[in-house]
């Protein structure tokens, strides 16, 4: 900042000039520019001229934002939100949660440990204690974009911090301090998942943070670890003078109780914000077996009913004894009940009218986000000139192969789950239509063959 009158340097908070004693003027504000192309915008317009980009003013700082984007560049705000739009936690939380936080805050032990931890775990010591990086618009833009859409469903006003992990690639978590929160994301997730069932994925870890766990999901971390089998070697349990004295008053038997049902509740959030029951169930086998190739295998429906007939007392000892995780059969069970549930349809109504997201119009068929379609192919490479010829060297055009014949596919979506199928046409019965029964949800549809067939000369 310097001084209008005599150019002298002023700090960027001066009012007078320390050189001449002039009242420092404050400088007239940019004109703003187009975010599209960098263009200045007409006075009085947020149409630009040169490119044709339609902009909008933020709600929060003012600053221009292109019209189709979802938050705003300058302050983060989400923009597009129905006024008055919010979904509370009481709304969506497990029956169990109020129960559990009540036993939560009558330990005293856990209640100083969060008290200490609340003053010292933030951003900057997540930043320092783990390989990670920071989803904004210029880097994992996807993941950001989708921490976008994740967030507006479930009713935030900015994006939560989102850090992508290199140290646990298929894990997901939720840190910080009341104050200070955000989520980390491991390296493997944006390549095991498509985008749709990342949003799930997000929506899950900012449930946690909408019913504000981020404090005890972090006390649970610095308790037992993030393995309950590594109880003695990882947590803040192998750094205590009797550690055994700790275990013995029930401490960790209430976090680990706890962090079952929150995340319940957050599987609850999750499915709020990708609004489809048959992605949730994907992708909660997909982060529990963490392979593709395993869920071509496997029937969901016919692998939920054996957990349900296996169910019994020593199953869900062993959850309490072995996992602060509920095991994959019980939420898959707990989130189809909250989906035939009428509070979960009059809340996705909610979210639906109240977000301004039409997820339909943001993904394609396949589960990805129609907006980095564009950026998933980069053009073809211009074809490599030919090498120089003399008069005494005869060149001889390179041999072509014949284009490769093109085989015509069937493909298409389960009517009632949206389960992908694709297979040749070639060798199917000549018939009008085909009878297909889903793998995912077994129900009986017909393909009609007759668009798809080549006319016959």
């Amino acid at each position: 900042m310097f001084c209008t009158n005599c150019g002298s340097s002023l700090p960027d908070q001066a009012k007078f000039c320390n050189q001449c004693g002039r009242t420092v003027q404050a400088p007239p504000p940019a004109a703003p520019v187009c975010l599209a192309c960098g263009s200045p915008l007409p006075p009085g317009s947020m149409v630009c001229a040169a490119c044709g980009a339609n902009h909008k003013s933020c709600t929060g700082c003012g600053k221009p934002a292109l019209e189709a984007t979802l938050g705003c560049p300058g302050c983060g705000r989400l923009l597009g939100v129905t006024p008055g739009y919010e979904i509370v936690p009481g709304e969506f939380e497990h029956p169990s949660m109020q129960q559990m936080n009540q036993t939560l805050r009558r330990s005293l032990v856990l209640n100083r440990m969060a008290e200490s931890l609340s003053q010292k775990v933030g951003k900057p010591w997540y930043e320092s204690c783990f390989n990670s990086v920071q989803a904004t618009g210029k880097q994992y833009a996807r993941v950001f974009e989708l921490a976008m859409v994740a967030a507006r469903r479930i009713g935030f006003s900015q994006v939560p911090a989102v850090y992508i992990e290199a140290d646990r690639g298929y894990q997901s978590n939720t840190y910080g301090s009341e104050k200070d929160a955000f989520v980390n994301v491991g390296t493997f997730l944006p390549k095991l998942l498509n985008d749709r069932e990342l949003l799930f994925v997000l929506g899950h870890e900012f449930g946690h943070l909408k019913c504000h766990h981020a404090l005890w999901t972090t006390v649970s971390m610095f308790l037992v670890g993030q393995a309950r089998g590594n109880l003695m070697s990882e947590g803040i349990l192998s750094y205590v003078s009797n550690p055994l004295k700790i275990i013995e008053s029930g401490v960790e038997s209430v976090i680990s109780n706890w962090m079952r049902v929150a995340d319940l509740t957050a599987d609850r959030a999750a499915l709020l914000v990708s609004g489809d029951i048959a992605l949730a169930r994907r992708t909660l086998f997909l982060l529990y077996f963490r392979s593709r190739k395993e869920l071509d295998e496997v029937d969901v429906d016919e692998w939920t009913k054996q957990q349900e007939a296996q169910a019994s007392t020593m199953t869900k000892i062993s959850q309490l004894v072995t996992s602060a995780t509920p095991y994959l059969g019980l939420r898959l069970r707990s989130l189809e009940e909250f989906y035939a549930s009428p509070r979960y349809a009059d809340l996705r109504n909610k979210v639906e009218t109240g977000s301004g997201l039409d997820l339909g119009a943001l993904f394609d068929a396949s589960g990805g986000l129609k907006k980095f379609a564009k950026h998933v192919k980069g053009p073809a490479a211009p074809p490599a000139p030919p090498p120089p010829s003399s008069r005494n060297v005869t060149t001889q055009p390179p041999a072509t192969k014949p284009p490769a014949k093109k085989v015509k596919v069937v493909e298409g979506a389960c009517p009632k789950c949206g389960r992908r199928f694709a297979f040749p046409l070639a060798g199917l019965p000549d018939k009008p239509a085909l009878d297909l029964q889903c793998k995912g949800c077994s129900v009986k549809f017909k393909v009609n063959l007759g668009s798809v067939r080549a006319p016959r000369p």
